[in-house]
């Protein structure tokens, strides 16, 4: 009894299970969310000054600082006055205030563009103690977007790389490498601050970079991306205290999957021909994304203490990992494919492509060997037990019955998988139906549910199997231990093919799933082996190695001295109907032994019969209440314990961090117009999954939590599917744009450069002001258009084609008319906005002039593309009357003009007020024109503004009332954003 009591806790029964499973799984999932948040700041920084770095942060966060406002300028100086001491402190320092380097490429995207920068970067060089070209760039960029401060866009890694150059300036702290620290201007307006790089000299000096962005708004940075092994073993550093990274965020990047571009993707390319790329990764922030590129990407939306503990997680990796590259013996710039990914934030594993396939191939050949063997040992042994014990007999039964047992006995877990993965296309559909983008709000409640779904899902058809169809052949555990494990060798197949044949490690989760499986296998087999049988669920040995006398009885369990008899059933013969009886009241009694005469088959021992459960007969040397009847399995201690400890707690912990993870990547992205069909597939999946492990031990789980679970689920999705999708907490996202039409061009034809002096400029007037606000259909257009006052009296347009893929444009006149140059005395005088001038210089040349007041970035878009570009410097004198092109541009190398032209060329001049004197050709004879292209070129010419709110930016720096009137009037759970490079598009219509 004392035994029994004290194996009671490992015994494999409903409230044991329960208990272990609950734990396990509540462990994991808090453990995850607890981990997922911001880590507390050391009281000691170890030589980082994290109150300095974070007075830099709120420095150059006090506004808005794109590159075409003034603002920008302040912030660059700022970065300026912080480099200058350290470069005349230390002759091993040196400072580059580039403002020669130009850059001309065209970018792909949108149908491809030509760009023209001239750039403005700053670098600083802390010079390493061993001469080497493997030095380290680490990377940001300082400008904004124009309606966000830029906290984690990208003021965190300004501060956080400044703090770096003064760290490491100090004599004592020189690397062995050479350090290059970069801030960058202009990435967000097309990466134009990471092309410049490479025109300037000291990108020769670097093979391994680190770059810091924000492609969200706080919380906790995450490895991004990354090129290669080399740069990602850094963060195996000790200094690194709380690594986040998975490969699977790296491979969705490759795969197009994340609509996103940073400086990672020009230093990894590099430029064709002259310099290689490098190897690298980016570090970034990621959570939040509702508030990336809004008024709220600031310190206080943060909230209280968080930019803190945000900026020192930054700081602390990038030191860590930074001072690894720098001064460990290898330097970095190992190119072969990894895979990687980190266990709740206190280390990370890093491993070569190649040495996870190896390992892969391995598990998949040795893993079904070691299998076999085992089984055929169970079988083996098994056997010798049946032939030793068993009473022969025949048991026939319908063979389709004997097939559906067999396969409801041994597959049931694709049962349970298949019906899983159905019900949840009904959950998926029945959110996309419903309210679709409710998961943007309240993300953790719909994860909740989804858990819960899943979990339901699996557990209730094994449950019901098991309940209807007890397994005869083995126990359920097993039966669904080695589906389980096929499972997990079709999921390595998966990702040993992926990695072959596309150099994708996502699926690692994989390889830990089979290797659980192949063990918690191993030990149910060794558990048979024991017992010398696999068992089943009804109490009796596996039906395929006893027979049907047997198995019942085993059914009236074991009872002390009792043995089978072998030979003939002694049969007394009956009494005739005449005989007289003999009982108290005439009637024998009952289990009265008649003797009759012994004869040759009389047995010496005297026997009873039995009926059995089953119905049939045997007999037994025990008296008839000697017997107990159990029809029990026999009891399990400690086996299913060792094997729920090897399935749930690895695979559970690696999946729900992925889901965590790949949840706020995802959640703010739909009122981006993304679909959120792709988020219910993420949850769907993971959550599936994450359950898997479980179901070998779900037949135990009792009915009662079931209950519990599917009343939450209840609750969850009642409110999942009647709250409104946003809230002042996680906002819906408008972007705004206003255009402004003037009056045209004149048309020129004159054949010299210096004709361009003879055109009369002409005052422009206004022709039509637009505001534009983008966004989800069925928001924009009800909910946020309607309430903007300068709307409500005016013929507002909405297109679902919209201006960005997948969402909504409306636009309207209005009479808000911006003030470039910060005159609000004149608003209606356009005087000088914007000056385009035009020179023919031949059948297929021409030369455009262009001016933007007060800024200094301007579009030139064609109607027909142009095929030849060159931007006269400001240097330039004009040339003597003759044929174009009088030079040809250079453009860097892998961004070559296409043979096809492009429709529109973007200018960025470093200089306010510049006139951009551009040339450009096309190819004659194109379909639509004729030979002697008589129609020439037209096209329109526009300049950006993005600096509103003059009182803020300082004097003269202008003023955009359409977007103050947004800004204004959105509704409390809305924020603004902008939609391009200005929030004011200025143009004009020209004609060569």
């Amino acid at each position: 009894m004392r035994l029994t009591k004290l194996t009671e806790p490992f015994k494999f029964a409903p409230n044991q299970v329960t208990f272990l499973a609950v734990l396990i799984y509540a462990v994991v999932f808090v453990s995850v969310l607890v981990y997922d948040e911001l880590a507390d700041v050391p009281k000691n920084t170890r030589g980082l000054d994290l109150e300095r770095a974070y007075d830099t942060l709120s420095e150059i966060t006090a506004r808005p600082h794109p590159y075409v406002t003034h603002a920008n300028d302040a912030v660059r100086n700022y970065i300026l006055s912080r480099l200058r001491p350290l470069a005349a402190r230390h002759d091993h320092v040196h400072l580059s205030n580039d403002e020669v380097s130009n850059v001309t490429y065209v970018a792909a995207s949108r149908g491809g563009y030509a760009v023209y920068f001239e750039g403005n970067n700053l670098l600083l060089k802390i010079d390493g103690t061993e001469s080497s070209s493997d030095g380290v760039l680490f990377s940001c960029h300082f400008d904004s977007v124009s309606t966000a401060p830029g906290a984690t866009d990208d003021g965190m890694a300004v501060a956080t790389l400044l703090q770096m150059a003064e760290y490491l300036s100090v004599p004592e702290r020189r690397p062995r490498r050479t350090a290059v620290f970069f801030f960058n201007n202009g990435e967000e307006d097309g990466l134009n601050g990471a092309h410049a790089f490479f025109e300037h000299p000291w990108s020769n000096l670097t093979s391994v970079f680190i770059n810091l962005e924000g492609a969200a708004a706080g919380g906790r940075p995450l490895l991004f991306r990354s090129t290669s092994y080399g740069p990602v073993r850094s963060l195996r550093s000790k200094l690194v205290k709380h690594p986040h990274a998975t490969v699977l965020s790296s491979e969705a990047f490759s795969a197009g999957m994340i609509r996103s571009a940073t400086d990672f993707e020009v230093y990894a390319k590099g430029i064709d021909r002259e310099v290689t790329g490098l190897q690298g990764f980016d570090f970034s922030f990621y959570k939040r994304r509702a508030y990336y590129h809004t008024p709220r990407d600031s310190i206080p939306g943060m909230g209280h203490g968080q930019a803190r503990k945000a900026l020192w997680a930054m700081l602390e990796t990038v030191r860590g990992s930074g001072l690894s590259l720098l001064n460990d013996d290898e330097p970095g710039t190992d190119e072969r494919p990894t895979v990687y990914f980190d266990i709740l934030g206190t280390g990370v594993v890093v491993l070569t492509q190649s040495t996870v396939y190896a390992i892969n191939v391995a598990l998949l050949v040795l893993g079904p060997l070691s299998t076999i063997g085992l089984a055929a040992w169970v079988v083996v042994a098994s056997k010798k037990r049946s032939q030793q014990d068993s009473v022969p007999a025949s048991h026939d039964e319908p063979r389709w019955r004997f097939l559906l047992k067999a396969i409801l006995g041994w597959e049931r877990f694709w049962v349970a998988l298949i019906f899983a993965g159905l019900a949840h296309i009904g959950l998926a559909a029945a959110f996309l139906n419903i309210n679709p983008y409710i998961v943007h709000s309240h993300a953790y409640a719909v994860l909740t549910a989804y858990l819960g779904f899943s979990f339901l899902a699996l557990v209730l058809p094994l449950q019901s199997l098991h309940r209807m169809l007890p397994p005869t052949f083995v126990s359920q555990k097993l039966a669904v231990l080695l589906s389980l494990y096929n499972f997990s060798w079709i999921l390595l197949v998966a990702s040993t093919s992926l990695i072959a044949s596309r150099h994708y490690g996502s699926l690692y989760w994989a390889t830990v799933l089979n290797v659980s499986a192949w063990l918690a296998v191993m030990l149910e087999f060794a558990r048979a082996g024991r017992r010398r049988d696999p068992g089943n669920e009804r109490g009796t040995y596996s039906f395929l190695f006893s027979s049907h006398e047997e198995q019942e009885v085993r059914a009236e369990g074991a009872v002390a001295g009792r043995r089978q008899v072998r030979g003939v059933l002694y049969e007394a013969p009956e009494h005739s109907s005449q005989e007289p009886e003999t009982g108290a009241n005439g009637d024998r009694a009952e289990g009265e032994v008649i003797e009759t005469d012994p004869t040759e088959i009389t047995p010496l021992i005297h026997q009873h019969r039995r009926r059995t459960q089953g119905g049939g007969e045997l007999l037994t040397v025990d008296p008839p209440e000697d017997v107990k009847v159990v029809g029990q399995p026999a009891d399990e201690h400690g086996w299913w314990i060792a094997q729920l400890l090897l399935l749930v707690p690895p695979f559970a912990m690696l999946l729900f961090q992925l889901e965590v993870l790949l949840l706020n990547a995802s959640m703010h992205t739909l009122p981006d117009g993304s679909p959120p069909l792709v988020v219910y597939f993420i949850l769907g999946l993971f959550s599936t999954l994450i359950f898997v492990p479980l179901t070998p031990f779900a037949h135990k789980l009792p009915q009662s939590l079931n209950v519990v679970v599917a009343g939450i689920l209840v609750l969850l999705l009642a409110l999942s599917w009647t709250v409104f999708p946003f809230t002042q907490q996680w906002p819906f996202r408008v972007y705004f744009q206003q255009s402004v039409e003037l009056t045209s061009a004149p048309a020129s034809h004159a054949l010299t450069f210096n004709a361009v002096a003879n055109n009369v400029a002409v005052p422009p007037q206004v022709v039509r002001a637009e505001t534009t606000l983008t966004g989800l259909q069925g928001y924009i257009d009800k909910y946020i258009v309607p309430d903007i006052p300068s709307s409500r009296h005016a013929d507002v347009q909405c297109d679902t084609k919209g201006l960005r893929p997948d969402l909504m444009t409306c636009h309207w006149a209005t009479d808000l008319i911006p003030s470039p140059d910060g005159n609000i005395s004149a608003p209606s005088s356009t005087s000088g906005w914007v000056d385009v001038q035009t020179t023919r210089l031949n059948a297929t040349r021409a030369l455009l002039s262009v001016r933007g007041a007060n800024t200094r970035g301007c579009r030139l878009y064609f109607d027909r593309p142009v095929t030849f570009l060159y931007v006269h410097q400001p240097s330039d004198s004009a040339p003597s009357p003759r044929p174009a092109p009088y030079e040809k541009m250079r453009i860097q190398g892998g961004y070559e003009m296409p043979a096809t032209g492009v429709p529109e060329v973007r200018l960025w001049s470093r200089t306010w007020d510049r006139t951009f004197h551009v040339e450009v050709g096309w190819e004659g004879g194109a379909e639509g024109y004729g030979e002697e292209d008589e129609a020439g070129l037209t096209g329109r010419a526009a300049c950006q503004y993005a600096e509103y709110e003059s009182a803020l930016g300082g004097a003269g720096t202008g003023l955009i009332p359409a977007f103050e009137e947004v800004r204004q009037f959105l509704p409390l759970w809305a924020l603004p954003t902008k939609l391009s490079d200005g929030l004011a598009e200025v143009w004009v219509r020209f004609s060569v």
